[in-house]
């Protein structure tokens, strides 16, 4: 890189970074990735990014920003870039094993712990990825018992970093729910599963679809449902009385997931909107329990 600055000084590689980025990103994301590098490469502040402007990086640490600098510009999200991410003011490990976790997911996470009522409630998280909602509800229900499952090797051995990373005490399995009942029973089932139709990745942000697992992503075009209907199959007999399930959702499955969850558990769900008014999350809960 150092061959196409004027000088080392960081000033110059700040303007360069931001230039280049913009061309991709724009101008408030390519400054916030800026921002984000020197921070995490140097734990610089904005306000000392000001004033180091004159001071001047060696070779090795302009190759760091090289490296960072390439892989965005392919489109690789920021997130895999640092190998982290934040998600409910924890950091987490991240890789292209799981998803980058989400905004919207924090507030299913929050949803549930006002919800619940339980001193010590058993929960199951169905396709964890890396963890964070598994880790996230241990964090602000501390008593529960938390399971997390996943089909994904390579996910749950990520989500294991975090949860030894968080000090979060979460049992992780390996279970592919399409074709195996997880074992136990609980107080409240939660999942964050596929649900894009495979028809939307024509449409879809290429740093999306270029980078995150597709395995957590889509759903074949003439089953979107496919995993909702599955876990609602067998919610009646992994809950406990009064048990209560928790879906992030595709805004516009709303309808179909209410006409599903009445006739499969013979209850009207809640549907509940995320800070941006979309409708993102649904509920409901079990009455009885069947054999």
């Amino acid at each position: 890189m150092n061959h196409l600055l004027a000088d080392n000084k960081v000033s110059t590689l700040r303007s360069y970074l931001h230039s280049k980025l913009s061309e991709r990103y724009g101008d408030r994301e390519a400054s916030n990735i800026v921002h984000a590098l020197f921070d995490e490469f140097h734990g610089w502040s904005r306000a000392e990014l000001i004033l180091r402007a004159s001071d001047r990086l060696g070779e090795s640490e302009l190759l760091r920003y090289h490296f960072a600098l390439k892989r965005m510009m392919q489109g690789e999200p920021l997130q895999y870039v640092l190998g982290f991410g934040w998600f409910m003011g924890m950091r987490f490990h991240t890789t292209p094993a799981a998803l980058i976790p989400r905004p919207e997911t924090e507030e299913l996470v929050r949803l549930i712990a006002q919800e619940n009522s339980k001193s010590q409630p058993r929960i199951l998280d169905i396709g964890t990825g890396s963890g964070c909602i598994a880790i996230g509800l241990k964090k602000l229900v501390q008593h529960a018992e938390v399971t997390a499952i996943d089909v994904s090797l390579e996910a749950l051995e990520l989500a294991q970093i975090n949860a030894q990373s968080l000090q979060a005490e979460v049992h992780f399995e390996a279970c592919d729910i399409l074709n195996t009942k997880p074992q136990g029973t609980f107080d409240i089932i939660v999942s964050n599963p596929p649900y894009i139709p495979q028809s939307e990745i024509a449409i879809m942000a290429g740093h999306v679809t270029e980078h995150e697992p597709h395995l957590a992503l889509f759903t074949p075009d003439n089953d979107a449902l496919l995993f909702y209907r599955r876990i609602l199959e067998l919610s009646p007999s992994l809950l406990n009385n009064g048990g209560r399930i928790y879906f992030e959702i595709h805004e516009d499955q709303a309808d179909a997931l209410r006409s599903l969850a009445i006739s499969l558990v013979k209850t009207t769900p809640e549907f509940h909107n995320d800070l941006q008014g979309k409708t993102r999350m649904m509920s409901c809960s079990l009455q009885t329990t069947m054999p």
